[in-house]
């Protein structure tokens, strides 16, 4: 009678195979952590210096374009947004690979800024004004197409702590990187016309996002999300048509509804940075040393940001909510005070109040996408993506043009006064809405997720 072969000597050649591959992945996952960490500091670095909220309204002011149009260039982004949330999300979500994709937005996105600066240095008024239209609507759609590429890709391809450590990396990186290339380019150019000085700054911010897309070359993807391929005899719906039926599942989920409030709530004071760069462009946007003083302040603060944020986010996310609205409404205060005592000429204070609420959007920002990835499932994470994006972005479009109006038919300060007020709100707010186990970290987990991009 022959003898049966032991369980054990069958599974050894899995387990080792199991665990080759484990090892394989382990090694690929190292290897993409700084990879990503440069390709998003040259990200970071290409917005900043490109900003559509700092740089592109210096551009549109030194250009004597309508004060209306520099305030509504923020509704048209958003806006433009808001059609990527309706109509790109089913197509994101079913994409296998991302990276691809991810590459594409950023060399698109490098396309339209040099539009900008091309038709700004060689067009006339109607060609500029067209130019800055046409390239901002163009951004808002790539940006937020890439925004939730880029939450589902990093979700897929790295663990909670490589996110981390990612997300504190590229910022510093980024962040002192774009502090060298401003003051770089402040002193070859100081004798320079105030327009070529600023059209060299987002000439210098498209080659970063060239950059960044080579960089996304070298990462590995370690996972294949598993987009839902559609069925060759199913109908489509019209895709306002899904996305309403999409919001609709979505609110039905607890989950969701305490993030919409959360998302709703601080709608207004993400808008302090673009309207607090607009005043400072109003009075200094002739001035030699405006804009670099104004993208080395934002720069600045995402340094002191990171470490800041890093701190208050281990002890809970609805502390670093609430401490955020507080820092803009105090500002905002300081600033409207000062513009009404008639001294707040000095570019420096402009610069303090641009520092704080980007400090503040900053931590804003990174407590909400981390409160988004740990109640979002995966398989409603791009819809509610999508969803709550794009409900918030409708509400910004609204906010943002009414503001607009109100800084060109009166002062930006008034726009500022009101952004002070619901940000107060917003602050108070954030108290009674989020329950507190689901924004404090357990005691075993010795730091928090970061914003991953």
């Amino acid at each position: 009678m022959l003898a049966q072969p032991r369980p054990e000597s069958q599974a050894q050649p899995m387990t080792t195979q199991q665990d080759t591959t484990q090892k394989n992945s382990a090694a690929v996952a190292r290897r993409n952590v700084p990879i990503l960490a440069g390709q998003g500091a040259f990200n970071m670095m290409a917005w900043s210096m490109a900003s559509p909220s700092i740089v592109l309204a210096f551009l549109a002011i030194s250009l004597d374009l309508p004060m209306f149009l520099a305030g509504l260039l923020v509704t048209i982004r958003h806006g433009a947004g808001t059609l990527a949330d309706i109509f790109a999300s089913d197509s994101i979500a079913r994409l296998s690979r991302k990276k691809g994709a991810i590459i594409c937005m950023d060399i698109a996105v490098a396309v339209c800024f040099l539009l900008v600066v091309v038709v700004t240095l060689q067009g006339d008024r109607t060609a500029t004004i067209a130019a800055f239209v046409i390239a901002i609507f163009m951004i808002g759609v790539l940006e937020e197409i890439k925004a939730m590429l880029i939450v589902d890709f990093v979700s897929d391809n790295m663990d909670r702590r490589s996110r981390m450590q990612v997300s504190y990396v590229q910022k510093a990186i980024g962040g002192a990187g774009t502090i060298a290339l401003v003051l770089l380019v402040h002193q070859l150019m100081q004798d320079a016309p105030a327009l070529s000085r600023h059209s060299t700054v987002v000439i210098l911010g498209v080659l970063c996002f060239v950059l960044s897309a080579v960089s996304m070359l070298a990462f590995r993807e370690t996972a294949i999300s598993a987009g839902a391929a559609p069925t060759p005899g199913d109908r489509k719906p019209w895709a306002p048509t899904g996305f309403l039926i999409r919001a609709c599942d979505l609110f039905v989920e607890p989950w969701f509804r305490r993030f919409m409030v959360i998302r709703l709530s601080f709608v207004v004071v993400g808008l302090s940075v673009p309207f607090f760069a607009l005043i400072a462009a109003e009075a200094h946007h002739s001035s030699a040393k405006g804009l670099t003083a104004l993208i080395i302040s934002s720069a600045a603060a995402v340094l002191v940001a990171t470490p800041l944020w890093r701190v208050l986010n281990g002890f809970s996310l609805k502390l670093v909510m609430a401490v955020a609205a507080l820092m803009v409404a105090v500002t905002g205060c300081a600033l409207v005070a000062l513009h009404y005592a008639g001294i707040d000429h000095d570019i420096h204070v402009h610069a303090v109040s641009l520092f704080l609420v980007t400090i503040a959007v900053t931590g804003l920002g990174g407590a909400r996408s981390l409160y988004f990835m740990e109640v979002a499932p995966k398989e409603q994470r791009v819809a509610a993506k999508a969803v709550s994006t794009s409900l918030a972005r409708i509400a910004i479009v609204a906010i943002s043009a009414a503001l607009a109006a109100v800084a060109h038919s009166a002062e930006v300060a008034w726009a500022i006064v009101f952004i002070t007020l619901v940000s107060l709100l917003a602050a108070l707010l954030s108290f009674w809405i989020i329950p507190v186990s689901a924004t404090e970290n357990a005691p075993q987990e010795a730091e928090p997720e970061p914003k991953t991009h």
